[in-house]
């Protein structure tokens, strides 16, 4: 696989795009960086939608540990909304992440935002220690935000949550 994730770094299309194949049929968590970093650095829109569809339905044990840790990439910053979709299109269980979500929600711009709101909204079961950090995380970050269209998603993340305490 080695030689499969050099090629997802080439600047070679249709290079790529072969290599997607191989990811496609035995690729397991550790696929998750390259292919997001494939993702980051190509224009070209039949890459883009092939990586983003083969994310979306992405199952493998260890990929919310890679995923997680790709949000937190700057190389990565490109493709963040198409991150945090990935966890409620494959229907990953964050339950533990909840805090980590919020950080990155209060951090980010206002899609960033709504995406980590519907993460966490559809998840059945959230970690109640990760809901109370969360709120207390947003409590802080809507007191002194400024954007009046990300305050309000802040406040809907702030009822989802409240809504769950006690609930797992």
């Amino acid at each position: 696989m080695d030689k499969t994730f050099e090629a997802l770094l080439s600047a070679d299309d249709a290079r790529i795009l072969k290599a997607l194949a191989p990811v496609d049929e035995r690729g397991d968590a550790r696929s998750i960086m390259p292919l997001l970093n494939a993702l980051a650095k190509t224009s070209e829109q039949k890459v883009q939608q092939r990586i983003t569809e083969m994310l979306y339905q992405v199952k493998v044990s260890g990929a919310v540990e890679e995923l997680m840790k790709a949000l937190q990439d700057p190389a990565l910053r490109s493709v963040r909304r198409t991150i945090l979709a990935t966890f409620w299109n494959a229907g990953l269980d964050v339950r533990d992440q909840v805090d980590a979500l919020v950080a990155v929600a209060v951090e980010g711009d206002a899609e960033e935002c709504f995406e980590c709101l519907t993460v966490l909204e559809n998840n059945e079961f959230l970690n109640d220690k990760g809901v109370l950090a969360g709120i207390k995380r947003l409590n802080a970050a809507i007191a002194s935000n400024t954007d009046e269209y990300k305050g309000a998603m802040l406040g809907t993340l702030l009822v989802e949550l409240q809504a769950r305490v006690g609930k797992e």
